[in-house]
Formats: C-alpha cells, sequence, structure tokens
C-alpha cells in the first residue's frame, strides 16, 4: 500500500513539473515564431537565435528553475553576464523589455488555458 502511495506522488509530481515545462516551451516556441527584433547586450537578434539562446540557458539551469514565471525573470529578461536587460521590438509594437513582453504573453496563456470547459 506504502508504494501505491509513493507512486501516485511521484506521478502527481511529475505531471507538476510537465505543466511548468509546457509553459517555458510554450513560451520559447511563441518567441521562435514572433518575427521579433530580440537585442541582446547592443546586438540584434533574430526570433529564431533568441528562442534558441533561451533555450540553451534554461537547459544550464532549469534545475534551479521552479515555474514559468522565474523562467522569464531569472532566463529570459537580461543578460546574466552583463545584467543588461533584453529588448523587444515587434512590428508595430514600441521597443519593451523582455520581461514585460513575455510576462503578459504568459498571463495571456493562463487565462486561455483556464477557462471552464
Amino acid at each position: 500500500m506504502k508504494q501505491w502511495a509513493l507512486v501516485a506522488v511521484l506521478l502527481l509530481m511529475s505531471a507538476a513539473v510537465r505543466a511548468e515545462d509546457q509553459e517555458v516551451a510554450y513560451l520559447l516556441d511563441w518567441i521562435r515564431e514572433s518575427h521579433c527584433i530580440f537585442v541582446r547586450n547592443g546586438d540584434d537578434h533574430s526570433a529564431v537565435e533568441a528562442a534558441d539562446h533561451l533555450q540553451m540557458k534554461y537547459k544550464r539551469v532549469r534545475r534551479w528553475i521552479d515555474d514559468a514565471d522565474e523562467f522569464v525573470e531569472r532566463i529570459a529578461s537580461g543578460s546574466s553576464i552583463s545584467g543588461n536587460p533584453y529588448l523587444v521590438r515587434c512590428p508595430g509594437i514600441a521597443e519593451q523589455t523582455s520581461q514585460h513582453w513575455l510576462t503578459q504573453e504568459l498571463l495571456a496563456y493562463r487565462q486561455s488555458h483556464d477557462q471552464p470547459d
């Protein structure tokens, strides 16, 4: 009986981790498809380059990131080397920090997925 309880707890923990990873995966895909320009340490990068860079950073520190909010705050908001914020330039929208841009999209994603059936 104790073994089944342990299995149930592990499955629940695994499901929670997957949901959080799903949000990060969504953000990375959204970045990749955005057609925006990302400014990192003064250099322009394509959306694909930005997504690849953030995915690489995330893989390195995943075990210390609890959720998508921390991903945005600690990984996707700025340079860990220079401390400079990442900026985003999207067609028809004023330049903004990636933290603001990603936080808004994460909120919209959560609202669209929390709607009752």
